[in-house]
């Protein structure tokens, strides 16, 4: 007699993780947890990028704490790369070169700058030295003049061909702006008050958003040379810091506040958008210490990431956790290493860390030859409802062939793990330092199937698959997992 067996099917994992809910209340496209693993442009599960050193530099000497990165762009042809690390700004030319000349940085792994790209010079400030600094590309750098009008700054912006300042002074609720193209000429009232202290000023394709700890605010031009701008109250909520704000391409901004990450879309409420987060992730932030969190928008794969601060006591951003904006989900955490500062370079991610070292984070399969453990758990739907058993038979796991090497599978049903199980990731194309040239096929990368055996009676069952060797990441698609109903489980009768 044959055996009726159905297939449930996990993934492709458009849903991404969902902390906030037991793993029986994961959807079938979703995944209960993970670390080190992002998802792909068709949902699939990919093991993130390795990080090494830019440009395969040494830790700049004295090893200090990188408090910005970036590139600069002084015009179609030229741009460089430059930081600010301990006491110095120094820009890349096949090497570290400092150009801090007669400026003044004070070392501190919280003075971080913010900066801005005003038609072709560099200005930054960090709102604790007294001056803001300008740099045009060539020379040392030096001092921006402002016209005796204000001293530290700790927020800077370019629009509408202004250079913008805000919490100046002590006089947190302030935001100055210069004439048009003129960064050192200030007038005496060229300046707004908020009522508010200024958390992020961040331009957008039509108005400067102001965050404000009272709420967001916009400057509209207006083409009046006597009120150059309509300011608006938006919102009554705004960023909690500076360096993690996002926009993107169609001006919405994603920021941080206390209790999660939340989106604006230009109305007069924010929404947030972190609920995946919440209960199981989000209560392990450090909260006092995310004035420090930073993020970046990298289109290409299209994610937002925010290194925050993770455990208690945490002082430093040591987690990232990453919004795919294709999908609308959350995938994350990834960790191994601490980040003060981020940007794009080159149009991909990098970011500095606590010891002299500038970092490409989409390089290879290691960090810098250290393995990254990567796993995944997937959800536990009960195909039939939590009443009905299921006899587990096998799982069929769809993946791509990248290597010679296994991953781990473990199974979990009603709360009891089962053995581990291992999987390999060899598909019969060739494969570098393994096959043989001229007897192996050259086939690139190929999807292939591969079986592991389930067992138990019970209405639901996940899977945890995980690996921590070197350079040994893992491409996975979907999930087929064979199973045969065996009708709903008896109750006890009362007495």
């Amino acid at each position: 007699m044959a055996i009726d067996v159905d297939t449930l099917q996990l993934g492709p994992w458009t849903g991404g993780v969902w902390y906030s809910r037991a793993v029986e209340d994961v959807e079938p496209s979703a995944l209960s947890e993970m670390g080190n693993m992002r998802i792909g442009g068709s949902g699939q599960l990919l093991t993130r990028p390795g990080t090494a050193s830019y440009q395969g530099a040494s830790a700049l000497s004295g090893t200090p704490t990188l408090t910005s990165i970036g590139s600069f762009r002084k015009n179609a042809s030229t741009k460089y790369t430059f930081l600010t690390a301990g006491t110095t700004l120094q820009y890349y030319n096949s090497g570290w070169s400092n150009i801090t000349g007669s400026t003044t940085i004070t070392a501190g792994n919280d003075n971080t700058f913010e900066w801005a790209n005003c038609n072709g010079t560099l200005v930054l400030t960090n709102g604790v030295d007294t001056d803001a600094i300008k740099w045009t590309g060539t020379g040392n750098a030096s001092a921006l003049d402002d016209n005796a009008r204000f001293t530290k700054a700790a927020h800077t912006a370019w629009f509408d061909n202004r250079l913008w300042m805000g919490n100046v002074n002590g006089a947190t609720g302030q935001l100055w702006y210069s004439d048009i193209a003129d960064i050192e000429t200030w007038g005496a009232t060229s300046f707004y008050n908020f009522g508010f202290e200024i958390t992020a000023v961040t331009p957008t394709q039509n108005a400067l958003v102001v965050h404000t700890v009272g709420g967001i605010f916009t400057l509209i031009p207006t083409g009046n040379n006597i009120l150059p701008y309509h300011r608006q109250q938006r919102t009554t909520e705004g960023a909690i810091g500076g360096r993690a704000v996002v926009s993107l391409p169609d001006d919405t901004q994603l920021f941080i506040l206390n209790d999660g990450i939340y989106k604006w879309s230009g109305g007069a409420n924010v929404e947030k958008i972190s609920y995946q987060l919440d209960d199981g992730w989000w209560p392990n932030v450090e909260t006092s210490r995310l004035e420090q969190a930073h993020a970046l928008y990298y289109p290409d794969m299209n994610e937002v990431w925010f290194f925050l601060p993770y455990g208690a006591s945490q002082q430093k951003p040591n987690k990232l956790m990453i919004y795919n904006t294709h999908f609308n989900c959350w995938v994350g955490p990834w960790d191994g290493w601490d980040r003060n500062c981020s940007a794009l370079i080159n149009d991909l991610p990098h970011a500095g860390d606590y010891g002299g070292f500038l970092y490409d984070h989409a390089s290879g399969t290691s960090d810098s030859g250290t393995a990254i453990p990567w796993f995944f758990e997937t959800g536990a739907p009960a195909p039939y409802g939590s009443d009905v058993r299921c006899r587990w038979r096998y799982a069929r796991t769809y993946l791509d062939g990248v290597g010679d090497w296994s991953v781990a599978i473990v199974q979990e049903s009603s709360g009891l793990i089962g053995t581990t199980n291992n999987l390999s990731l060899r598909s019969n194309s060739f494969i570098l330092g393994t096959s043989v040239l001229g007897t192996d096929s050259l086939g690139g990368v190929r999807m292939i199937a591969r079986d592991t055996n389930l067992s138990g009676y019970d209405p639901q069952s996940s899977l945890k698959y995980s690996n921590a060797g070197l350079d040994q990441p893992g491409t996975f698609r979907r999930l087929h997992l064979q199973y045969t109903p065996l009708g709903r489980k008896r109750r006890k009768t009362r007495v």
